[in-house]
């Protein structure tokens, strides 16, 4: 089984997430646990950091796709960043990146939901 970690912070009324490692369906309940904790707290602005993710598997994009409806119901969005080649091509693969947004740096990608 490969690493994984999660961690969160909360800037502004903005979750942000930071998972690390390999996202697969050998851990993908931590990263569920991690979303709906934000999410029974009824906050539905998201950004998550890839910069330290290596991998993401169908189940980790399944739990960023299967919240999304739920989110934008509640007028928040999920917005991606410092994503690395490798694993924006498996977003890509699978048409993410026509669905979210991919920003470049963190604080761009909070900045966005300023103006929502």
């Amino acid at each position: 089984m490969r690493h994984f970690q999660i961690r969160s912070k909360i800037l502004n009324q903005v979750a942000v997430f930071y998972p690390k490692g390999h996202l697969d369906a050998h851990n993908v309940d931590r990263f569920e646990q991690e979303i709906l904790k934000i999410i029974k707290n009824k906050i539905y602005k998201i950004v998550i950091n890839c910069q330290d993710l290596n991998y993401i598997s169908s189940a980790g994009m399944g739990i960023i796709m299967g919240y999304l409806d739920e989110i934008r119901e509640n007028h928040g969005d999920i917005k991606l960043c410092c994503v690395n080649e490798r694993v924006y091509e498996i977003f890509d693969l699978v048409g993410f990146t026509d669905i979210y947004d991919f920003l470049d740096g963190e604080e761009s990608a909070v900045s966005t939901f300023e103006h929502v």
